[in-house]
C-alpha cells in the first residue's frame, strides 16, 4: 500500500505526492476521475481515454501477428504460456 498526503492550495489545486504518480504512471496532461462514495470515502481514478492514448505505455511482448494468425489461433484452440 502507498499512502501520501497533498495540501489544497488557495486556488483549488493540489500535487499528487511523487511515490503515488510514479507507481501509476501518472502523466501530466492525464485526466483524473474523482468519485465521493456514499461513506464519503474519496476514490480517485485514472480517467479512461481512448486506446491511440495509451500507444508506447505498453511494451511489445514479441512479434506482430496479422489477423490470419490470430484466426488461426483461436480456431485451432492455441494456448500460449
Amino acid at each position: 500500500m502507498i499512502r501520501g498526503e497533498s495540501t489544497v492550495s488557495e486556488k483549488g489545486q493540489l500535487v499528487i505526492p511523487r511515490e503515488i504518480r510514479h507507481a501509476l504512471d501518472v502523466q501530466r496532461g492525464d485526466k483524473l476521475a474523482w468519485v465521493v462514495e456514499d461513506d464519503g470515502t474519496l476514490r480517485v481514478t485514472i480517467a479512461k481515454g481512448d486506446l491511440m492514448a495509451l500507444k508506447g505505455r505498453i511494451k511489445s511482448g514479441g512479434r506482430s501477428v496479422s489477423i490470419e494468425e490470430m484466426d488461426d489461433a483461436i480456431k485451432s484452440g492455441a494456448v500460449s504460456e
